[in-house]
């Protein structure tokens, strides 16, 4: 079974006799990848930069364009996003330079989320809850989206939403179940945005201590 925790799994297929396996793991962790699959030289490295080897994963090739979206839609379908790469193609840096940006800003989100009980109503977007702390629940939005979006499922008022590049926090109504969140339009080269859903944290209920 694949770790759920597994967003991307970099499936490297270099042509050459000889395989730089350090430079193609560091890449991979540079990404926020957190395994890759190919060759057995590349077991040594991912030992030394805790990065899965996985053996044997069917993968794909994705334009640079593409990629992140063909990622957001496996996360939202609760599947990892195999990305084949041969070699030093132009084609598959490109692509790789795509993922490494938007990781960059978001990868925690797709790393550790995981289908959720929320659902909201803007074209294309969906929640995955932070498996880790599920008091956390990411919204993920494609541009251009609407001026305010409606999340149902929760049974609590959020203490705080906020965009996740930026910490900007959003405006919200909680009334009859039903989460309204204000959306200011965000300057971004990212056409997938996130919102943060903060919930009731357990430390949030440890007393202030007094000395």
């Amino acid at each position: 079974m694949i770790n759920p925790d597994f967003a991307i799994i970099l499936n490297f297929n270099p042509t050459g006799a000889n395989v730089n396996a350090d430079a193609l793991v560091r890449r991979a962790r540079d990404i926020g990848a957190r395994a890759v699959s190919g060759r057995e030289e590349l077991k040594a490295a991912c030992e030394k930069y805790t990065i899965a080897y996985l053996p044997d994963q069917a993968g794909q090739h994705y334009k640079a364009d593409d990629v992140v979206d063909a990622l957001l839609a496996a996360r939202k379908a609760g599947q990892a996003l195999v990305v084949d790469v041969d070699g030093e193609d132009e084609a598959d840096q490109a692509t790789l330079d795509a993922l490494n940006a938007w990781m960059h800003k978001f990868g925690h989100a797709v790393n550790e989320g995981q289908e959720s009980d929320l659902s909201a109503d803007a074209a294309e977007a969906f929640v995955l809850t932070n498996r880790h702390a599920p008091y956390q629940a990411y919204l993920f939005l494609k541009a251009p989206y609407p001026a305010e979006v409606k999340v149902t499922g929760l049974t609590e008022a959020p203490n705080r939403i906020e965009w996740l590049d930026g910490r900007e926090e959003c405006e919200f109504v909680f009334e009859n179940g039903v989460l309204t969140v204000q959306l200011k339009k965000q300057e971004s080269p990212f056409a997938w945005q996130l919102v943060r859903i903060q919930g009731h944290r357990p430390e949030d209920d440890i007393a202030e201590t007094k000395f």
